[in-house]
């Protein structure tokens, strides 16, 4: 599938998680398989759940879910920072990138209410 036939937030969260997993792979050894390995399930369930939503009539279930995997990942990235494994630039831009996805994810949601879709 070419970027151009993709939805915008699937290919901004795409894009997002090229950008972070190579931060997550500089973890050191016991962080990456506790954290990072956490941080990175979270982002590959955010994608399967939004691919899922794209395809799914019902989908405000699942842009929920994915709201809430989004906060967990804020908390975790916080967490992250906090033991020294990212730094303060990584958080805020990560946090600038998932503020700008959950607006998309939000309007989204809205457009599916707003025609009647769960």
């Amino acid at each position: 599938m070419k970027p151009a036939d993709e939805l915008p937030v699937i290919r901004e969260w795409y894009e997002f998680m090229t950008w972070m997993l190579p931060r997550i792979n500089k973890f050191p050894r016991d962080q990456k398989f506790l954290l990072g390995d956490r941080v990175q399930t979270l982002m590959l369930d955010v994608l399967d759940d939004l691919i899922e939503a794209k395809f799914r009539r019902d989908r405000l279930p699942i842009l929920d879910r994915v709201n809430i995997d989004l906060e967990k990942l804020r908390f975790l990235l916080r967490l992250c920072h906090d033991l020294g494994h990212l730094t303060v630039k990584v958080v805020g831009d990560a946090s600038e990138k998932l503020l700008h996805i959950g607006t998309q994810i939000g309007g989204w949601r809205r457009a599916a209410e707003s025609r009647g879709r769960p």
